[in-house]
């Protein structure tokens, strides 16, 4: 193909997306969510998606993220301009005979793959998901943006679309965004750097062969919310924040898993928490990670939070600092192979920043919003979370074939965050 001016290279950072995840499960940024009736939803929770499809085309002309597919050329991924056919990202998915519920649609969906012909995204809306609701999933592969840029495409694609609006797809807007907080150091001294990565791979083995395996073709998928405030003011309470009091929530589910399967509790168990970190050039994605140790032994709440906080404060400076991991489609495909033999983390607990207010699309109040990461490597199970109108919303994927129902272990994260906001009363 000859090269356009529409033609853009895609970042090696962005092009190490398509390494991962290829022989578990699809790499893809994917927000799960109820619409209220009004607008393209009638009062039956079933929407219109023709008149959906007339909304959404002035958003996504304004977008150039969901009008580029990837190409491979001489050896390089290319981004290039393509048509787009708004029925074909845009669809209506009905519940299949075995499904009982909106989460085993979601459970479905998570584990297709997006047509790499076309733009990498894909909107499924869900008639009836819930009595009088309507379910939508937005799917969205990894190298066309991370967790947050996602909660930004999907504010804008929501929002009433402005003819005089520049581009908001443009590189120079989108990453402004991923700067780390002012008061964040960005630059470490070469020996904190080296304590850090050596810190993180030195971490005692996780032993458990329930949390960690060979992972199975299909997902259980479950949510646990509450709401913000008061967790918030617990958290501070113990000297942490809302972030250190979902880490500990998200234990009390790593601990569930291990005592309904009867394997012994550890003092503390090692996950992996991805942190914002500044891009690299034009790169979509800015993400690198810190090791925290969650304790999963009778603990007070107030406690538990202090200890995690303690490691968060420490080690988030050094973890921005030391930036993206995955700089190349090579470094992450060899991190993909020793992802499926490590024994350093347990879970991938995420935390992306929220919508600013509530959403509607096209008059259809967004009333529940969770966000839902991959299972990549032989970890079974991850939680990815955002605060949205007022509320704290938990997104959790689990194994189906190897561990419990996400739903309990939503509830025993629920009981987590109960526990830790009662502390502030």
């Amino acid at each position: 193909m000859a090269e356009t001016t529409r033609d853009v290279p895609i970042s090696p950072v962005d092009a190490a997306s398509f390494q991962l995840g290829v022989h578990v499960q699809p790499y893809l940024v994917t927000i799960a969510g109820l619409l209220s009736p009004g607008g393209f939803v009638d009062r039956d929770g079933r929407p219109d998606p023709a008149r959906l499809h007339r909304t959404l085309a002035p958003h996504i002309a304004q977008e150039s993220l969901l009008r580029q597919q990837p190409i491979m050329r001489n050896g390089s991924w290319w981004w290039t301009e393509s048509n787009i056919e708004v029925d074909l990202h845009v669809s209506i998915v009905e519940r299949g005979p075995t499904e009982p519920d909106f989460e085993a649609i979601c459970a479905r969906l998570v584990m297709q793959s997006l047509d790499p012909t076309r733009p990498l995204w894909h909107i499924s809306l869900v008639p009836a998901a819930r009595p009088g609701q309507c379910g939508i999933v937005i799917r969205v592969h990894h190298a066309v943006l991370d967790g947050a840029r996602a909660t930004d495409l999907f504010e804008r694609l929501f929002a009433s679309p402005d003819p005089k609006k520049p581009d908001s797809g443009a590189p120079s807007a989108a990453n402004t965004r991923h700067s780390p907080e002012s008061h964040i150091p960005q630059r470490a001294s070469f020996s904190d750097l080296l304590r850090f990565r050596i810190g993180t791979f030195l971490h005692r083995p996780i032993r458990s062969r329930v949390l960690l395996g060979s992972i199975g073709t299909t997902r259980s998928i479950a949510s646990a919310s509450t709401r913000t405030a008061p967790v918030e003011r617990g958290a501070r309470r113990a000297g942490g924040t809302l972030n250190d009091a979902y880490l500990v929530a998200a234990g009390a589910g790593l601990r569930f898993i291990l005592e309904e399967r009867g394997e012994p509790i550890p003092k503390t168990i090692a996950v992996s928490v991805p942190v914002a970190v500044a891009a690299i050039g034009n790169a979509r994605n800015a993400v690198g990670f810190m090791i925290v140790d969650l304790p999963l032994r009778e603990t007070p709440p107030d406690r538990a939070v202090a200890l995690v906080a303690k490691q968060t404060a420490a080690a988030k400076p050094s973890a921005r600092a030391a930036g993206t991991m995955f700089r190349s489609p090579r470094i992450a495909g060899l991190f993909d192979k020793f992802a499926k033999r490590q024994h350093m983390i347990g879970a991938v607990i995420s935390n992306v920043h929220g919508p600013h207010g509530p959403l509607a699309l096209d008059g259809a109040a967004l009333v529940e919003l969770w966000p839902l990461g991959p299972l990549a490597g032989n970890v079974r199970v991850g939680f990815t979370a955002a605060s949205y109108n007022e509320y704290f919303w938990i997104g959790i994927q689990a194994d189906a074939e190897h561990l419990p129902p996400a739903s309990k272990i939503a509830h025993a994260v629920k009981r987590a965050l109960d526990e830790i906001a009662s502390t502030a009363i």
